[in-house]
Order: structure tokens, then C-alpha cells, then sequence
């Protein structure tokens, strides 16, 4: 399918992503508070159609709209690193997963890109799910979800913004050095914020 035919179908819906987008985002608070995890922030956001047409002339191979699958997007920003598999258990257990466009940047990463290590899934919704009223309208639509705790993503913009402004990439024994002692900070970060909630939870009458 040609460029224009392809931005023409997001052209049409567009209104329908930005209801997918805030349902979605809706929806992933409900389920982490019915879960009792208490996240950072969650945020969505929808691919403006100047960024899909670099992406359809990038990729060259989409045949329909919906064959993109991060349109819509969800970031999902926990407190700490060790949350992100308790996050990740309840997008699994509550959306149809698509392997093949998810990855656990976790794993796969250079360790020189502290920020980059997030987790993206591309999911669907459910079909019991999906038959409900409310969202009807958004059967067999994907989007993506990332999850990465408040310290990967602080890098990660950093990291960024320090390569956009120079529009080269970081340069590798930089990235090392910098990443070094963000994980480091991480560590110190992750657990003074534990005993700071411990101290807390003491404060509280019994």
C-alpha cells in the first residue's frame, strides 16, 4: 500500500486512537491500583501523522494501518527497577501479548544503555474485554506499553537529548561511564527510598 493510502487510514482514525489512547490509560491505572502497586506516573501518548509518514517510508512494509503497532502508546514509570516484573505479570495476565513486536530491553541491551533498559510490550485487548460496550470500538487495535522505573527513565531522556543536540550518537566509553555511575546511583537511590517508606511506615499510628 502506497504512503499517501496508509496516512490516509490514520487520517481516518485519528479520533479513534486518541479514545484508544486515554481508555488504555484508564484502564492500566484501574488494574494497577485494584493490584495495590503504586506507580510514578502513567502516561499515554499518539504518534503524530508526521512521525508515521517517516515510518512508513522507513520500514516499507506495512500493508494497512494497522500494521503499526505503537500508534498509541502507554509509559508506565515505576519507583524501582524490582517493580517492573510485578507490572509486567499484571499486563500479561490482562492483555493478549504480541511476542513477535515485544521485547525486554532488559536483557537484549548493550549494558552501556542504562536507560534503554525498559520493557515493551505490544499488546491487544482481550476478548472479554473487548466484547464490553466501552471499548467495542477498539477491537483488534495494538499498542505499546513501556515500563522502566523513574531512574532509566531520567537517563534515557538525558541520554537523548545529549544525542539529538549533537546529532551523533553518544560516543561508547561516555555512555560507560555515565551508565556506571547512574547504576550505581540506582542502587543508592532504589534503597533510600525504601528506608525512607520504612521510617514512614512506622510513623503511622497502630
Amino acid at each position: 500500500m502506497t504512503t499517501e493510502a496508509l496516512l490516509q487510514q490514520f487520517d481516518e482514525k485519528q479520533m479513534i486512537y486518541a479514545a484508544f489512547s486515554s481508555t488504555m490509560e484508564s484502564l492500566l491505572k484501574r488494574l494497577l491500583t485494584a493490584s495495590n502497586i503504586d506507580v510514578h506516573s502513567i502516561s499515554g501518548r499518539g504518534k503524530e501523522r508526521s512521525s508515521i509518514e517517516r515510518k512508513i517510508q522507513k520500514k516499507d512494509k506495512y500493508s494497512t494501518i494497522s500494521d503499526i503497532t505503537d500508534i498509541v502508546g502507554l509509559r508506565i514509570i515505576c519507583h524501582y527497577a524490582d517493580e517492573i516484573d510485578d507490572i509486567a505479570k499484571i499486563i500479561e495476565e490482562e492483555f493478549l501479548i504480541d511476542s513477535e513486536n515485544s521485547i525486554d530491553k532488559r536483557t537484549v541491551l548493550d549494558p552501556d544503555r542504562f536507560g534503554y533498559l525498559s520493557l515493551h510490550y505490544v499488546v491487544s485487548l482481550k476478548p472479554h474485554r473487548a466484547s464490553l460496550l466501552e471499548y467495542q470500538g477498539f477491537t483488534g487495535l495494538k499498542f505499546e506499553i513501556q515500563v522502566r522505573s523513574i531512574l532509566q527513565h531520567t537517563w534515557a531522556e538525558i541520554e537523548h537529548d545529549i544525542g539529538y543536540k549533537a546529532k551523533i550518537e553518544v560516543p561508547k566509553p561516555i555512555r560507560r561511564k555515565f551508565s556506571t555511575k547512574v547504576g550505581v546511583r540506582s542502587l543508592t537511590f532504589d534503597q533510600s527510598i525504601r528506608i525512607n517508606s520504612v521510617i514512614e511506615m512506622y510513623k503511622q499510628p497502630h
